[in-house]
């Protein structure tokens, strides 16, 4: 990775003067958003009236009444803003290290040391802070995968960022500018329909507009706070992984998680899946670093552009510490019970969970199963029934017809790949046949013998200028294959 140079970093004393202003012209429209609703509502009130020649009394009882019902979901966004946040509670008898870490985080920064740490099974960090009965309480929630995908200091620098981003907002009027603006974008992104919402957004743009660059430069505040505890390159290191574990993470959903759920099957341990799926790909992993960060943001981003935030450190000084390149994981006194408990979480509609090796060996097997009941009703349709067979698809080429017989098979739709799956369900009937997860291109065949089992490989003298049908029967039969189980069930 080329970082550009660095950028001025906002120094957090610049955040809050500027939020001082903007608090006296716009905090007051946070708080009562229900008031505001109603008295945008109540002014059409007496015009109307007036118009339609109503008494004004009544107008007013029936836009109270339609007031009332459109203010049910603001009402309910800032009861769903106060829901406790869920996860496995974390002692610290069951992960002494990360407590001591996070207590020395928070000292560093000046964050607030959690009354409770939870654990999810996601990837990010959030904190919530909730005052009940006059007491306050502060949750930390961490995904379990910000501990499978980085070492110990990589995770230390990242919960320097997120910590020192906070510290801020905790201790003065961003905090409230923050929670105005997460409130905003929350209502707006839950409710879109709601008429209120069109009727507020010049508002809310204003307060987006605004309350952007408050917490843009509280972020970019903390990221400097959290390079001077954690080392500059760990901490740009971890921001700008962030983007990597995107891209990997969305390559892991095509391959591996999304074809299984597609079939009903949710495997178990979907984080360590990820975790395996990473260590067998280094070089697109390295690949991925040396691209350039995103730049772009959106209007109303609460944080900088990846871009930016990496630039803004570049420079800072810092090394590694002893232990940093530990597994983060490492930080539990036995993360696979914690772990376990939290993959629990992950759920799927009409899914079933299973290892991820019954997982590749069903989506294998239903794959080439599928393929090739669809190949032996083509050639039965084209050949016969009692020739949908390989051995009768072979007789039929050594007539010298292969190209008319091909182009035929194509019109009446036979599937891509048919070939081959006729051979894979033949070798699953005549040996002992496994799957193999090949991490990053999904699953594989191994023989009996050990050796990698491509059915493709096995029929490629078919597709030469000159076919040899007895080369495909010689090489089917040298890796196990009986040729009369590649027929049709039935």
């Amino acid at each position: 990775m080329n970082p550009s140079a660095p950028l001025q970093p906002h120094p957090a004393r610049t955040a809050s003067k500027f939020a001082c202003v903007m608090t006296l012209v716009l905090l007051w429209g946070f708080a009562p958003w229900a008031l505001l609703s109603a008295v945008l509502l109540g002014s059409f009130a007496v015009p109307l009236a007036q118009a339609i020649g109503s008494p004004t009394a009544g107008v007013l009882f029936g836009w109270a009444i339609v007031a009332a019902a459109l203010l049910i979901t603001p009402v309910a966004m800032l009861r769903d803003v106060a829901e406790p946040m869920r996860g496995e509670p974390v002692d610290r008898e069951r992960a002494p290290e990360l407590w001591a870490l996070v207590e020395e985080v928070a000292a560093a920064v000046g964050g607030t040391v959690p009354d409770v740490v939870l654990v999810d099974n996601g990837s990010g960090l959030y904190t919530q802070r909730t005052m009940r009965h006059g007491v306050r309480r502060t949750v930390l929630l961490l995904g379990i995968g910000v501990f499978t995908t980085r070492t110990v200091g990589l995770f230390r620098a990242m919960l320097a960022v997120h910590m020192g981003g906070s510290a801020t907002a905790g201790r003065s009027v961003e905090g409230l500018v923050w929670d105005g603006h997460m409130y905003l974008k929350g209502l707006f992104a839950k409710y879109p329909a709601n008429p209120l919402n069109l009727l507020l957004w010049p508002y809310a743009a204003v307060c987006f507009a605004a309350t952007s660059r408050i917490t843009r430069a509280r972020v970019l505040a903390g990221d400097q706070a959290a390079a001077a505890y954690a080392g500059g390159p760990n901490t740009w290191s971890t921001l700008a992984e962030v983007q990597v574990l995107d891209r990997m993470w969305g390559r892991f959903l095509r391959t591996h998680l999304n074809p299984a759920v597609e079939h009903g099957l949710l495997p178990f341990d979907v984080m360590g899946g990820f975790s395996r799926f990473l260590d067998a790909l280094p070089e697109e992993r390295a690949a991925l670093r040396t691209e350039p960060l995103s730049g772009r943001t959106a209007w109303n981003a609460t944080h900088p552009s990846h871009a930016r935030r990496v630039a803004a450190l570049v420079g800072a000084p810092g090394g590694l510490r002893p232990g940093d390149e530990r597994p983060a994981l490492g930080l539990f006194a036995d993360h696979r019970p914690v772990a376990a408990t939290v993959d629990v979480m992950w759920r799927s509609q009409g899914t079933a969970r299973a290892s991820w090796e019954e997982v590749a060996d069903w989506l294998e097997r239903h794959w080439h199963e599928v393929r090739a009941a669809r190949s032996y009703q083509v050639i039965g349709g084209l050949l016969g029934p009692s020739r949908a067979s390989l051995d009768g698809l072979l007789s039929e080429i050594d007539t010298g017809r292969r190209g008319a017989l091909f182009q035929e098979l194509d019109r009446r739709g036979f599937p891509a790949g048919g070939l081959a799956s006729m051979v894979a369900v033949a070798a699953f009937r005549s040996q002992k046949m496994r799957t193999e997860i090949r991490w990053g291109e999904g699953t594989g065949l191994v023989g009996a013998d050990g050796r990698p089992f491509d059915p493709k490989a096995l029929i490629a003298s078919l597709f030469t200028a000159e076919p040899d049908t007895d080369a495909v029967r010689k090489a089917l039969a040298d890796r196990g294959v009986d040729l009369h189980r590649a027929v049709a069930e039935g």
